[in-house]
């Protein structure tokens, strides 16, 4: 019930991290796997990307998930159990951010190199990152499948330890939800074993 509660208060969390400008506009061809493994780039020497592989998790979405903090500044995604590993995470924590610098310094260059005045990417990098919203695009595009993840355990944080224990606390039917879903499984287990007698002839 601890899991079913954590995950209603995220889903009563959702509006305070949708941007007001991207609500119902500017929507984004957005690829939930596009890393540095999916893209071709010219040589070794010419970094320049003339390719990009993969789409298998590609869709139309707001235009705060294209310009959000991206997970894959490490090679890896920050919801894998070895982010949730006390002694590890410290360390990816603190890589992660330092490469995030990184990312944030290059992609403001190349705005300003290309004429992007307006810095729009780059200032919804950052809003994604103050706002907190980046932990929530990293748990939406990858399932949020626990609440001991790396991004989930950011996001208690951001909105506050004790701010997320009293939401916690308001969150009702948690019992009869687990009934429920138990009467369900008791229910599946019989069709299955009713189904392999039927296969098996019986």
């Amino acid at each position: 019930m601890d899991k079913y509660r954590k995950f209603k208060v995220l889903k009563s969390l959702i509006p305070k991290f949708v941007h007001s400008e991207y609500d119902r506009t500017k929507f984004k061809i957005i690829c939930d796997d596009l890393g540095l493994a999916n893209l071709i780039v010219r040589s070794r020497q010419d970094l320049t990307i003339v390719g990009v592989v993969d789409f298998e998790w590609s869709y139309v979405g707001p235009a705060q998930l294209f310009g959000s903090a991206p997970w894959w500044l490490l090679m890896d995604r920050p919801t894998n159990q070895q982010w949730d590993r006390n002694e590890e995470s410290a360390k990816l924590g603190v890589r992660y951010f330092r490469y995030l610098e990184i990312f944030k310094r290059i992609l403001e260059e190349e705005e300003a190199r290309t004429g992007c005045e307006d810095h729009e990417l780059s200032k919804l990098v950052h809003w994604s990152e103050q706002s907190g919203a980046m932990w929530v695009h990293m748990l939406l595009t990858s399932g949020f499948n626990h609440p001991d993840s790396f991004p989930f355990s950011k996001l208690v944080l951001h909105v506050g330890t004790s701010e997320w224990e009293r939401r916690e606390k308001e969150v009702s039917g948690a019992e009869a939800f687990g009934a429920q879903k138990k009467l369900q499984l008791e229910q599946y287990e019989d069709e299955l074993e009713r189904l392999k007698g039927v296969d098996e002839g019986g």
